[in-house]
C-alpha cells in the first residue's frame, strides 16, 4: 500500500473523479487530509519498533533510542524488556578475518572491498570481525574468501543453558566504501569458503553490521523492567553524569540541560543489586512511532486501510468547508426569482459529522482489539526474589 494508493481511494470515496482536469481537491489537500488520518490512527495504533541497546556501568539513566526512521521519531516508550540474555552465554566476535583474493571476473566494481564475518545462534549474532582488504582490478573482478572463521562448539558458559552457532553471516562494503552491508548467510558452521561475485547494487537495502552482540541465551520468560519516562524533568542535572555515562545509544556523553529537553531520556527502576556492571547486557526497547505512509511504503496493517481512507475523506469533507460557506440567499424585488444554496454548507457538515463518528467507532474497535490482545501479562507460578540472578 502506497500513498498514490491511498489517494486514489479517497477520491473514489469522495466521488471526486480520478485524472480530472478539475478536481474538486487538490491533491496537496488530500495528502494533508490522509496525514491527520495517519496522525489520529497512529495515537490509537502506533507502529511498535525495538532496537537493542547496551547497557552502562552503574546506569539507571539513558537516552531515548534512536528511531528505525528519522521522519518518524519516537513517541512514547512501550516496553523493556532488561536483561534480554542471560549473562556470560554469549559467544565472543570471530577473532580473526577471512583471507580475500581476487579472481578472475567481471561482476564486481573496480575498487577496494572490505569483509567482516559473525557467528549466529538461536538468539540473534555477534559482533563483527576485524575487516579484510581487496583491491580489485580489470578482468580481476570477483573475490574468493577463504579461511573464514569457524565458531567454538559451545558458548562460555554450558552449564548455563545449551547454545550453539547455527550459521555466519558475512558482510561487504561497496566499492571504495566503509559501511559494512550483509552479502550472504552460511547456513553451517563448517564451511570456509566462499566466492563472492555479487554487484554493488544487490546490496541496496541490505542491513548493516551489527553494533550489539546479541548471540546469548534469551531469558525465558522475558523480563518487563519499570521505567520512568521524561525523568531529566525531574532528575537533577548531577544525575545525568556530565561528560560520563549518557550518550547516544548509550555510549560514553553528557546530555545535560535544564530541564532535559536536548537529551529526552528514561530511568530504570533497579535496584542496587540489579545495576549493570558493564557493557556485555543488553535492553530491548519497544516504542511507539507514527505509521509510514508515503511512495515508499507503509506499515499500516492492509486490514486498517479503511480506517485510514475513511479519515481522510472526514478531514478533506471539513476541510471544504471554507469554500462552501461563501452561501446566499438572493430575491429580486419583483419577487420574480429566488435563488437559495443556503443547504449547502449544512448538508457538507452532516456528512463529514456521520463519517467521523464512524471514523471515532473503527478507532475504538483497534484500540479494543490492542487492549486485548497486548494489555494483560500472565506468570504462571511463583517468580523467586531473586530471580534474574538465576
Amino acid at each position: 500500500m502506497l500513498l498514490s494508493d491511498v489517494e486514489t481511494l479517497v477520491r473514489q470515496d469522495l466521488f471526486d473523479p480520478v485524472g480530472s482536469s478539475s478536481p474538486r481537491w487538490a491533491t496537496s489537500d488530500i495528502d494533508r487530509a490522509i496525514d491527520k488520518a495517519v496522525d489520529r490512527y497512529s495515537q490509537y495504533y502506533p507502529n511498535i519498533v525495538y532496537i537493542d541497546m547496551p547497557t552502562q556501568p552503574y546506569q539507571r539513566t539513558y537516552p531515548y533510542p534512536t528511531s528505525w526512521n528519522a521522519s518518524y521519531p519516537v513517541w512514547w516508550l512501550e516496553r523493556i524488556i532488561y536483561p534480554l540474555q542471560a549473562y556470560g552465554s554469549a559467544f565472543t566476535a570471530p577473532a580473526t578475518a577471512p583471507v580475500a583474493n581476487a579472481q578472475a571476473g567481471s561482476t564486481l566494481g573496480i575498487g577496494t572491498y572490505q569483509y567482516a564475518v559473525t557467528f549466529l545462534t538461536q538468539g540473534g549474532e555477534t559482533t563483527p570481525s576485524l575487516p579484510c582488504t581487496l583491491t580489485t582490478s580489470s578482468g580481476n573482478q570477483a573475490v574468493l574468501l577463504t579461511a573464514i572463521p569457524l565458531a567454538p562448539t559451545t558458548t562460555t558458559l554450558p552449564t548455563a543453558a545449551t547454545n550453539t552457532v547455527i550459521g555466519r553471516n558475512l558482510y561487504r562494503t561497496l566499492a571504495g566504501g566503509n559501511t559494512l552491508y550483509l552479502l550472504t548467510t552460511l547456513q553451517n558452521n563448517s564451511t570456509s569458503s566462499y566466492s563472492d561475485n555479487a554487484p554493488d547494487s544487490t546490496l541496496t537495502g541490505r542491513p548493516p553490521v551489527p553494533s550489539i552482540n546479541t548471540s546469548g541465551v534469551m531469558l525465558w520468560p522475558p523480563r518487563e523492567c519499570d521505567f520512568a519516562e521524561y525523568s531529566n524533568l525531574f532528575d537533577s542535572s548531577t544525575a545525568l553524569a556530565a561528560g560520563g555515562n549518557q550518550g547516544a545509544q548509550g555510549a560514553i556523553g553528557s546530555g545535560l540541560s535544564p530541564v532535559g529537553a536536548n537529551a529526552p531520556s528514561f530511568t530504570l527502576k533497579l535496584k542496587n543489586v540489579e545495576v549493570p556492571q558493564d557493557t556485555n547486557q543488553i535492553m530491548r526497547i519497544f516504542y511507539a512511532t507514527k505509521h509510514q505512509l508515503d511512495s515508499n511504503g507503509s506499515t499500516i496493517p492492509e486490514v486498517h486501510r479503511d480506517i485510514i481512507v475513511l479519515g481522510a475523506s472526514t478531514y478533506a469533507i471539513l476541510a471544504y468547508q471554507v469554500p462552501t460557506n461563501d452561501n446566499f440567499d438572493f430575491q429580486d424585488g419583483a419577487l420574480h426569482d429566488r435563488l437559495d444554496d443556503t443547504h449547502i454548507p449544512t448538508s457538507w457538515l452532516a456528512t463529514a459529522q456521520v463519517r467521523h463518528a464512524q471514523f471515532e467507532s473503527r478507532l475504538l474497535e483497534i484500540k479494543q482489539q490492542r487492549d486485548f490482545a497486548y494489555g494483560t501479562s500472565l506468570h504462571w507460578g511463583d517468580v523467586p526474589v531473586r530471580w534474574p540472578r538465576l
